[in-house]
Order: structure tokens, then C-alpha cells, then sequence
């Protein structure tokens, strides 16, 4: 289950020619030759110095033949991304167990920026026994949860890894918030590793090219043109999703 959830962990492409990753409130779909179905994201940006940043996430698509069919909505602190202060979750994460629903709230920030969240709703699962892993589960009741500091939710790095450094000096280290069945997992880092050229579309691309790794899943890759846009994205050496469109985003459900 660890595996098939990186894979929808950083399909986070943003926009292809046309379009900004600043713009509010489009919603991008993607798609990929390699499952049926699609995900896609609307962020709903803080432009108008009154609207919190958000960004709204469906995904509905096969991996290893197993449909993940959910909603997610998560509210940010601030534009960059990086802290969550709200999620609300609904739909299906697992063939074997119904559809869940929970809502989790950040209470408090302390110091060396640790935090507290209080979390409601009816998400029942098994445990995780790797110490590298912090796994917290409830069933239909409330738990309040101490989130450690440098933790980033899952669907938050599409907006943070077009921003980072072309420069292969650095690394961005971090832990992971895996908010579909809220996992913290530790020991995260992604690294630039230069120019590489891509075709797509039919059009030759010249990109600048990313790697996320962590325990216990395959290096996940990105690609990102000059202007910061995050073009394509390969995950679990197996699923390519690349920016497509509304129609034959939701042509792929009616297919299948």
C-alpha cells in the first residue's frame, strides 16, 4: 500500500504552454498512457491579499489495477506551500475498506515549529510497524496528533519543486505528510540534476530535471521548463502523467 500511495504523491504537474502557475482558480487535469483515469488540481491562490491559499486535489484513477477514487482540499499558511493548516479528505484509498472521510485542523505551533492537529473522522486501517514511519489512525472518533517540524504535505510539493534552485549544489530535505492515510514519513530529499531534453506532444522540450527520494519508494522524477512550470512527472519507474485537458481527461473514465 506504501508503494501505490507514492505514486499519486507527487503527480503534480502544474501547466503546459499558455498557462501560469499563478493563475487562480484553473483546474489542471493529467493524464497518463500507463492507467486510466486522471487527477487533477485547482489552486485557488491568495492574489487578492484576502483569499487563503488552497488547493483543491481529485484524483480517480487505476494503479496496479486498483481504483483510488477521492477528494482532497487542502488550506495553506501561505503561498509558498509549505504548511498546511487544514485538510478535508473523501472518497476511496483502498479497495478493501469503504470510503473515508476526515477533517483535520492544525491547533497549535510550538517551538522548532512542531505541531499539534486535531483530526476528526472514521478512517480505520493497519498499522505500520517501520520505525521510519508514523502511522496515526482512528476510527469514527477524534485524536489529536503531534506532527513533527520540516513536514510538507504530499500534495503541496507540485507547488514547491518548480521553485527550488536549478542548481545541483543544494538539497531540499524534508519529511512527508501523507495526508490520504495520514503518514509522516521522514527522511525525504529532492536534488537537481540538470538539463535533459524530452519529447512531448510531439515537440522536443529542453527541461530542467528533478529527483525525489525516500524509504521505500522508487525515485520519483520531474520536469521543469525555464519558466518554472512542472511539465511532466515520472512515478514509481512505471506511470508517466503529462498536462492534458477537461475532455480527454474524463473521456478516459467513460473508456474504461
Amino acid at each position: 500500500m506504501i508503494k501505490k500511495l507514492h505514486l499519486i504523491l507527487i503527480v503534480f504537474c502544474l501547466t503546459f504552454s499558455g498557462f501560469s502557475q499563478e493563475k487562480t482558480d484553473t483546474i489542471y487535469w493529467y493524464t497518463s498512457p500507463d492507467t486510466k483515469g486522471y487527477i487533477s488540481f485547482q489552486k485557488i491562490d491568495s492574489s487578492d491579499f484576502k483569499t487563503i491559499p488552497t488547493l483543491n486535489t481529485s484524483v480517480k484513477a487505476y494503479f496496479d489495477n486498483e481504483l483510488l477514487d477521492f477528494k482532497l482540499s487542502t488550506v495553506c499558511d501561505s503561498e509558498k506551500m509549505v504548511n498546511a493548516s487544514k485538510f478535508i479528505f473523501d472518497g476511496t484509498i483502498d479497495g478493501t475498506i469503504k470510503p473515508v472521510t476526515f477533517t483535520g485542523k492544525k491547533v497549535k505551533t510550538i517551538k522548532n515549529d512542531i505541531s499539534y492537529w486535531h483530526f476528526d473522522g472514521d478512517f480505520v486501517d493497519d498499522l505500520e510497524t517501520d520505525p521510519d514511519f508514523k502511522r496515526y489512525t482512528f476510527a469514527k472518533y477524534s485524536a489529536t496528533l503531534k506532527i513533527p517540524s520540516r513536514t510538507i504535505p504530499t500534495f503541496n510539493l507540485w507547488a514547491i519543486i518548480p521553485k527550488l534552485p536549478f542548481d545541483r549544489k543544494g538539497t531540499f530535505k524534508f519529511n512527508i505528510f501523507d495526508e490520504t492515510k495520514l503518514y509522516v514519513v521522514k527522511k525525504q530529499t529532492v536534488n537537481y540534476l540538470g538539463y535533459t531534453k524530452l519529447t512531448i506532444k510531439g515537440e522536443q522540450m529542453r527541461l530542467h530535471k528533478f529527483v525525489h527520494k525516500g524509504k521505500k519508494m522508487k525515485p520519483a522524477y520531474y520536469w521543469v521548463s525555464d519558466d518554472r512550470e512542472l511539465i511532466q512527472v515520472r512515478l514509481d519507474d512505471k506511470y508517466t502523467f503529462t498536462l492534458s485537458t477537461k475532455e480527454a481527461a474524463l473521456q478516459t473514465i467513460i473508456n474504461e
